[in-house]
């Protein structure tokens, strides 16, 4: 048998046999009553662990790195539709998890029953959302409030002063008394009781969502304001809390659902039955013994593969050849070939940034040596900055800005920060200023697609550009939509197969000769990538050498 589960569930069968044989004969001669005991405790019974990933979702916009505590009972986190975030059990069948969730774990939405000292609108205070002040701004409330509190108000030392929890100073300032008497106090006591710029945006944010739920039930309108502890009050509590789940959602890990079983997933009762304790002791250590045997010849098996992986782990954290020659047909050696896809792909991984580092450093190097070598010569007096020469620095200077642009957006798209303002885009008109833009493109078709206008003639114009500098006088490039696709095509030079896999990688050029002037940065069919894939959309490409080259763009419908 090469399957490890196949040899784990022989040698589990040959100890549940004897278990089971044991257990029989003892319950045929004991005269003890069973007794119930419970395998699932309710989670009411422990809190601790509904705080703990109420405080992990508090902190984190999604449930990666979450860590169950461990218990004598089996512990599942699930989403919404209940797929395992973690499980502190295996082999998890989620066709057996109960229909009903111990608990829902949503710092939006806290279980009384176990956060009962809970405010009324049952979001946890914690979550701050985009009222979150800077680093500067704290630090310039605080010294506010420290003033304010010590001097302004005549105490003999400065009060203690509570804080949000985004960390603006509860200070009560009353107007209704003397005025400072000085312009410091003035100020303190104006930015005291004035809301920040960050947090005057999420408030009216905040403003916008709560009038939008009065205007749907029909309600009339009214105001909302901060109380004296900086806290969202109205009238209406019910649109309240709605507008702050609204506005906070984005800032919490989505609501996850929480089961308690016992270690099989059930989460009944088992009935348990009491033993003489001698005839339990002695037939617990020959069954101890008889498993400890088989589980031993097993286990020897099962480590020495993995003690190969571990060296082999330990060779790729050094940065030497990690590969491990393990030929069992088990899962074990399924995990030993992907282990070695894994260090195939980090090589390949650390090959492309040492690539892009060099590419990078190239692609700066020219245009700041040519800014630095006219710049020092008009500093020593060999050469005078004239307009032309202005104009040649100007030009090498947006290169650099245009290549720093393009890393950024790259950049923006690979932490997903990536800000995109999808609406309606008529194709026709967009193909229109393309046309117009290029002479000599060709364009058909129309119809209206839902993305970014902005992103979208970025992502067209350098498949645009791109096409023209590939296409020989005489050449046809040719823009055409159709039923929610967008094709680029030209009658250009083409690529070869070997090269198409990379086409979209950065810095990338089919003829590594060309320079920036003939060949671009490298980066324009990377961010064109990017883009798409940031619309949800795809974008592949398709050539033939001494055919030309079509470039097609799929976006979902909305």
């Amino acid at each position: 048998m090469h399957s490890v589960l196949a040899r784990l569930l022989a040698a589990s069968v040959l100890v549940a046999l004897c278990s089971i044989t044991a257990t029989a004969w003892l319950a045929a001669q004991s005269t003890s009553t069973s007794i119930r005991q419970e395998l699932g405790a309710a989670l009411a019974g422990d809190a601790a662990t509904y705080r703990a990933l109420v405080a992990f979702a508090v902190e984190h916009r999604d449930w990666n790195g979450v860590a169950l505590p461990q218990s004598t009972r089996r512990l599942i986190l699930t989403t919404a539709d209940r797929k395992v975030i973690a499980d502190t059990g295996t082999n998890l069948d989620p066709g057996q998890l109960p229909a009903v969730p111990s608990a829902v774990i949503d710092p939006l939405e806290l279980d009384l029953a176990q956060a009962q000292d809970a405010p009324a609108d049952r979001i946890d205070p914690r979550v701050t959302g985009p009222f979150v002040l800077t680093d500067r701004e704290r630090g310039s409330l605080a010294l506010d409030a420290e003033l304010y509190t010590a001097r302004c108000r005549g105490a003999a030392q400065a009060e203690e002063v509570r804080t949000t929890a985004w960390g603006r100073p509860i200070v009560t300032v009353d107007r209704t008394g003397p005025a400072p008497t000085t312009a410091a106090c003035t100020e303190a006591q104006e930015r005291l009781s004035t809301l920040t710029l960050g947090e005057s945006a999420a408030f009216n944010d905040l403003t916008a969502l709560f009038e939008t739920c009065l205007s749907q039930r029909g309600l009339p309108a009214e105001q909302l304001r901060m109380n004296t502890a900086w806290q969202p009050v109205a009238a209406n509590i019910e649109c309240l809390g709605n507008a702050r789940r609204s506005q906070l959602r984005p800032y919490v890990a989505p609501p996850a659902l929480l089961f308690v079983t016992d270690a099989a997933g059930r989460t009944t009762q088992a009935t348990v039955v009491k033993f003489d304790a001698g005839r339990v002791v002695l037939v617990a250590a020959v069954v101890l013994v008889l498993t400890a045997g088989v589980s031993l010849a097993v286990a020897l098996r099962l480590t020495r593969p993995l003690r190969t992986l571990t060296a082999a782990a330990e060779r790729l954290r050094d940065g030497a050849d990690a590969r491990v020659d393990i030929s069992s047909r088990s899962e074990i050696g399924q995990l030993a070939r992907a282990f070695n896809d894994m260090a195939a792909h980090r090589a390949r991984i650390d090959a492309q940034r040492k690539a892009m580092t060099s590419d990078i450093s190239h692609e700066l190097r020219n245009p700041l040596g040519t800014i630095r070598s006219w710049l020092e010569g008009a500093r020593d007096g060999m050469v005078e900055l004239d307009r032309t020469t202005l104009s040649s620095l100007l030009d090498e200077a947006l290169v650099l800005q245009h290549l720093v642009d393009d890393l950024q957006d790259l950049a923006l798209a690979d932490a997903g920060e990536l800000r995109l303002h999808p609406e309606p885009v008529d194709l026709r008109e967009l193909f229109d200023q393309l046309v117009a833009a290029h002479p000599g493109l060709v364009a058909e078709g129309g119809g209206v697609v839902t993305a970014d206008p902005v992103r979208l003639r970025q992502v067209l114009t350098n498949l645009v550009t791109n096409a023209f500098r590939y296409t020989p006088s005489g050449g046809t490039v040719r823009l055409a939509s159709a039923e929610g696709t967008i094709t680029v095509s030209d009658t250009g030079s083409g690529i070869s197969a070997e090269d198409l896999p990379h086409v979209f990688d950065r810095f990338w050029r089919a003829d590594r000769s060309r320079t920036r002037d003939t060949g671009g940065s490298g980066l324009g069919l990377a961010i064109v990538h990017a883009l798409v894939s940031a619309h949800n959309g795809t974008v592949t490409v398709d050539s033939a050498v001494g055919r030309g080259t079509t470039f097609t763009i799929t976006l979902p419908e909305r």
